[in-house]
């Protein structure tokens, strides 16, 4: 069950583009997740899926409105503190794996720990723990590109839970996998949620709905419960 404290917060958040033109991106979105909480975020392509979980994940700015996660304004953060947010907070699941394809899997889990201030011994042997957790021990030593995409997709998922996020943004993860590997990656996803980590899934798949505690239908750059 979620948790009733709210891992992240949307209040009235818009966003426009200009591509020749003024484009809408969102239109005052609100949105809440909490602890420990999975949301699916439906709809289909340019409904504005990507664009909010980049305002969240402050990766860009809002033109209006307040977003808070684990208590921070992240319209506020500049510089260190926003590095420090995206490297410490968020955790990111993307359609692409991007793993470095010369490194092992527990190389490319491990060293971004080591990054954020780790010793070595630390980071490798929580990496080893994370991967063990996703059904990938005996693949560690493997380099990325030996995987199979699953594989792959799963040590990219670990990557991001390693750290321990408070919130887990997945934007279209399964989007490239065949229906048993997507429902493997969704599953994992799920485990994390049940293990007290907030996740925003964002996605045109309507089977990934049944993992979800709550269903937020987005549709021209306005959210609404699903009903």
């Amino acid at each position: 069950m979620a948790s009733m404290t709210e891992a992240a917060m949307v209040e009235q958040v818009s966003k426009h583009f200009d591509a020749g033109r003024r484009v809408q991106a969102l239109a005052g979105v609100d949105l809440q997740v909490g602890e420990g909480e999975m949301v699916v975020l439906l709809g289909r392509s340019g409904a504005g899926k990507t664009t909010l979980l980049s305002l969240i994940g402050g990766l860009d700015r809002a033109d209006s409105g307040s977003i808070h996660v684990g208590g921070q304004d992240v319209n506020a953060l500049r510089d260190g503190d926003l590095d420090r947010f995206r490297q410490r907070t968020i955790g990111w699941a993307f359609q692409t794996a991007g793993l470095l394809p010369l490194l092992t899997a527990l190389e490319n889990v491990w060293l971004p720990l080591a990054l954020q201030g780790k010793t070595e011994k630390e980071a490798v042997a929580e990496a080893t723990t994370v991967l063990d957790a996703v059904g990938l021990a005996e693949r560690a030593d493997h380099r990325a590109y030996e995987l199979s995409g699953g594989e792959q997709h799963r040590v990219a998922l670990a990557r991001a839970l390693a750290k321990a996020p408070l919130l887990l943004l997945a934007d279209e993860p399964t989007a490239q996998l065949d229906s048993e590997t997507a429902r493997e990656i969704t599953t994992l996803i799920r485990k994390a949620a049940d293990s007290g980590t907030a996740v925003l899934f964002a996605t045109h798949d309507r089977a990934v709905t049944e993992f979800a505690d709550r269903v937020v239908v987005i549709e021209d750059g306005r959210v609404r419960d699903s009903a």
